[in-house]
């Protein structure tokens, strides 16, 4: 695992929640052959492996870790695939995990991240958040981590609502 940002989002209440933004291995060879088939081929078997690599490269007693959840894809998406690839793979980390899964997050824009250059990246993704009632250290999964862009706007709304610690994690990487 070569990517691990540290970061802090500023609450509402002016207290500093600690952002971790992990992605695991390169976006190449096996994992992207596993990323692509789960997202393009419909290879829903594709998800229990990307969650074995987010599950297996972590020193988890480093993070806390109260609910897992995921950065929800596009409608057009979602409808296109007959599925959230996201959410399949968030769905398998936390039984490996024996943490609750929850649909946490709404995404609010139709703006895809694919193909967008790296400024457009970074403010494209726009995502409200559902109140967080006992669960306030979330992991948040997706399928590839780029700018951190998406993971970011995950995580303001989830500050917004009261979370008090973020841990993302990505099991392919491009950066």
């Amino acid at each position: 695992m070569e990517l691990h940002r540290t970061e802090a989002v500023r609450s509402n209440t002016g207290v500093l929640i600690p952002i971790h933004i992990l992605g695991i291995d390169p976006h190449e060879g096996h994992t992207r052959e596993l990323v692509l088939g789960l997202k393009y081929g419909r290879k829903r078997s594709n998800a229990r492996a990307l969650a074995e690599i987010v599950v297996e490269a972590i020193a988890w007693d480093c993070f806390d870790c109260d609910v897992v959840t995921w950065a929800p894809t596009t409608a057009s998406h979602q409808h296109e695939r007959g599925m959230d690839h996201a959410e399949l793979i968030a769905r398998h980390a936390g039984v490996m995990l024996a943490l609750p899964v929850k649909r946490l997050l709404r995404r609010v824009n139709t703006v895809s991240q694919t193909g967008l250059d790296r400024d457009e990246r970074l403010i494209s993704p726009e995502f409200v958040a559902r109140p967080l009632r006992r669960h306030r250290n979330v992991l948040i999964i997706d399928d590839v981590v780029t700018t951190g862009a998406t993971f970011r706007a995950a995580t303001q709304a989830l500050v917004a609502v009261g979370a008090i610690s973020v841990v993302c994690v990505a099991p392919s990487r491009t950066v």
